[in-house]
């Protein structure tokens, strides 16, 4: 793989966007957990930054939330000191039977992360409460195709918001 300044890790929430206008490569991956996103840290070796966002697939699949945990600290500890990280929460989801308990997982997981990366000096940002219905109970329905991905116009506000947290560094 060529040498990149700016990289997106992740899953199909990240596959499934154009983030050109960020000049950068696009390394998400369909289906992807905190496993496999692992076995392909070494790809990502010679960015300068790297945004990542990974987990709800781990949720959605029942992982326990320590292995989950010991996986994203495995994935924390990879990084070099010379890069930038930039950790995105996990986005709240809809699901018909399960939305409360997957979101009160994402919920635990995401203050675990704020408070594993702030301890590396890492960088931090929460994108899940601005993708929450105006009930505050799940992913907003104009921001959904499906409960879990994204339409456009969630992809509007993700990009708006981290253009505005990134110009600010």
């Amino acid at each position: 793989m060529k040498s990149s300044k700016l990289i997106f890790l992740g899953d199909s929430l990240t596959m499934r966007h154009n983030w050109s206008t960020f000049k950068a490569t696009n390394m998400g991956i369909d289906g992807d957990t905190t496993s496999g996103l692992l076995s392909r840290l070494h790809q990502s070796a010679s960015a300068e930054h790297i945004v990542l966002m990974i987990g709800v697939n781990d949720i959605l699949n029942n992982i326990p939330l320590v292995k989950i945990q010991n996986n994203y600290t495995k994935i924390l500890n990879s990084f070099s000191k010379e890069q930038t990280i930039t950790v995105l929460s996990l986005l709240p989801v809809i699901d018909d039977r399960m939305t409360k308990k997957i979101n009160q997982e994402i919920k635990t997981l995401n203050n675990w992360l704020k408070n594993e990366v702030k301890s590396r000096n890492y960088d931090y940002v929460n994108f899940y409460p601005l993708f929450l219905d105006k009930a505050q109970k799940g992913l907003a329905k104009a921001y959904t195709t499906d409960g879990i991905h994204l339409t456009p116009k969630a992809y509007k506000v993700w990009e708006k918001e981290l253009k505005i947290y990134l110009d600010r560094k």
